[in-house]
């Protein structure tokens, strides 16, 4: 059975189950999103080519599935806020991912993310720590776009739970 703790670290207490993150804002930029279609292989499609955007009938290029989360980790330090733990990254394991679309985003769009850490576990004797975060991703007006839902693996060496 697995314990149940905050997440603590060398600097003290850290994040808790129901604890609201930091909502950040984020627009989505056309380059970005062409140069992620083209990264993941999307080439002359209508994530990458405005005019076939505008053929499937999207006024902008739209944004593909896994984008979000690429937005929501990179801005992940700042979402932890201020007196959120300070972990080293590479101790820091993505484990797993799924998310469920609302409506689709498009280039230009201002996106609200309002992360929440909904579990915090422990296994293998404290030594891995697993956090459940569920973001709601919406517009300015709170329309919802999409939910997001991770988990990520802490790796603590024995001696430091």
């Amino acid at each position: 059975m697995a314990d149940t703790a905050p997440w603590t670290n060398a600097t003290g207490p850290g994040l808790s189950p129901g604890a609201r993150l930091t909502p950040f804002t984020v627009t989505v930029e056309r380059g970005r999103l062409k140069f992620f279609g083209s990264v993941i292989g999307l080439k002359d499609t209508e994530f990458t080519s405005p005019e076939r955007a505008r053929e499937a009938g999207h006024h902008d290029l739209p944004v593909p599935p896994t984008f979000l989360f690429g937005l929501e980790l990179e801005h992940q330090a700042d979402a932890w806020g201020p007196d959120g733990p300070q972990v080293d990254p590479s101790r820091v394991l993505h484990t797993e991912q799924s998310f469920r679309y609302h409506e689709t985003a498009h280039a230009g769009d201002e996106l609200v993310f309002s992360p929440v850490i909904t579990d915090v576990y422990r296994r293998r004797a404290g030594t891995m720590e697993f956090v459940v975060r569920d973001t709601a991703v919406t517009r300015p007006d709170g329309t919802a776009v999409a939910d997001l839902h991770q988990v990520i693996l802490v790796r603590h060496p024995a001696g430091e739970q």
